[in-house]
């Protein structure tokens, strides 16, 4: 598909963070956008500001007009915008293969993969690229706390994008630098292990530009089919091309010096809290040096980084005093993080909320969510967010909460909604602890009770 033949585009599902940016970007090529969703008015307030129109749902008018309609994981094959396009034989396209066919649009595509910090390592490399003036466009998997959006356009010379492996979504991309930032198994919905997982990650490494490069973490190099291309590696041992040196944390951040290949450069002092943010930051910086970024833009653009929203996002202080943290994790090692995370700055308790994302997942990772949670003072669990799943009894929050009091080392309590869960973290915190809300799902939401 030729995008720039393009004149009239329809987004079904439009209020999700990428699709968001894609609509935007799609306007800024000129095109008449439109755009429906059933949820995330917020978004879709905004999307009108910027001068896409918001259809109704169910209004399916103007389709035929349409050169294309596009839609996103997440929209049922029964959506009648969906189903009245193909029997007027507008061509369809899920998000995935548009994100393709968009990043063919830009001299080169810089693409990050991984289980763990895609967004917050997609946004880094922006800031990066930014503050170096450099000529790109970026397209990221959540908003960013500087600009409040997950587009910047400033450019068309490199594409930079998060490449999502869920339904092996990065296989639509051609990289010139691949990003792997890990590979732990998740999505067990479309994945059946680890083996099937890192077979498509490998096929994601196979699409990279001969010519171009693969940056991983270190402990990845001997299982990634490289292939023949070159490869860059992060870590914190000193035989990785990009590692850190004097590693300094102070006042709930760190700082280091930025090694490439042997040799310190410049200092950066981190602006967001979390350890697994020094690798985020150092595979930020591989893969920009091998964009011909200076290792000084990096650490000037890293030093003022803010983060991303949902990303160990502060939110105030709730009735008891306690600090309210609102994290996306939905997956163990993401929990950990975020829970470690709060550990180096909390006086007090550690008092997490956590709504399970998906039955199939929660199923699949329940001993490693167990022992997560388990790194908590006290556990709150909310029903499973079922996103595109439907409900069973196993997988659910109300089994997650029974394995943990049976097997995990946390005082867990059980809550049917956020009102509930946020009146049990009030009685169990004072001013000395922290709240951690945890989830991809709406857990976000018990700060209003709290």
């Amino acid at each position: 598909m030729d995008l720039n033949k393009i004149k009239n585009i329809h987004f079904v599902g439009v209020g999700g963070v990428s699709m968001r940016a894609l609509a935007r970007l799609c306007l800024s090529f000129g095109m008449l956008v439109s755009g429906s969703d059933l949820a995330a008015p917020e978004a879709i307030a905004d999307l009108k500001r910027c001068g896409v129109h918001i259809a109704a749902c169910d209004d399916v008018s103007f389709i035929p007009e349409c050169d294309v309609v596009v839609y996103s994981a997440a929209v049922p094959q029964t959506n009648p915008q969906l189903s009245f396009a193909r029997a007027a034989h507008v061509p369809t396209l899920e998000r995935k293969a548009f994100l393709g066919f968009v990043s063919k649009m830009f001299g080169k595509t810089l693409a990050v993969a991984g289980t763990h910090g895609k967004t917050t390592v997609t946004a880094m490399i922006c800031a990066i690229f930014e503050r170096a003036g450099a000529s790109f466009t970026g397209h990221i998997g959540g908003e960013t706390c500087a600009c409040g959006s997950g587009l910047i356009t400033a450019g068309s010379e490199w594409f930079i994008t998060e490449a999502c492996e869920y339904n092996r979504s990065f296989l639509t991309l051609a990289p010139f630098v691949s990003v792997v930032l890990n590979m732990q198994f998740d999505h067990p919905d479309c994945y059946r292990d680890r083996e099937d997982m890192k077979k498509a990650y490998d096929a994601f490494v196979a699409n990279t530009c001969v010519s171009g490069c693969v940056v991983c973490y270190r402990q990845l190099l001997q299982e990634l089919a490289i292939n023949g291309r070159r490869a860059v590696t992060f870590g914190y041992s000193r035989d990785c091309d990009v590692y850190p040196e004097e590693l300094d944390f102070r006042g709930g951040k760190y700082s280091f010096y930025l090694c490439r290949c042997g040799k310190a450069s410049s200092r950066i002092e981190m602006n967001i809290e979390g350890k697994h943010n020094v690798l985020n930051a150092l595979a930020a910086c591989a893969a920009a040096g091998e964009c011909g970024i200076s290792d000084a833009d990096c650490a000037a653009a890293l030093s003022r980084f803010s983060g991303v929203k949902g990303r160990y996002e502060h939110l105030g202080r709730a009735a008891s005093g306690a600090r309210l943290v609102y994290d996306y994790a939905h997956h163990p090692t993401e929990i950990e993080a975020a829970v470690n995370t709060a550990r180096q700055t909390c006086r007090g308790k550690i008092v997490v909320i956590f709504e399970p994302h998906t039955f199939s997942r929660t199923r699949a990772l329940m001993k490693d969510f167990v022992d997560a949670l388990s790194l908590a003072d006290e556990a709150i669990v909310l029903p499973t967010y079922k996103a595109r799943e439907e409900y069973t009894p196993s997988g659910s929050g109300y089994d997650l909460y029974c394995r943990l009091n049976a097997y995990g080392s946390v005082r867990a309590k059980y809550a049917p909604g956020y009102k509930e869960a946020a009146a049990l973290a009030l009685s169990k915190s004072g001013r000395e602890d922290i709240i951690l809300m945890l989830g991809a799902g709406n857990v976000r939401d018990c700060a209003d009770y709290m």
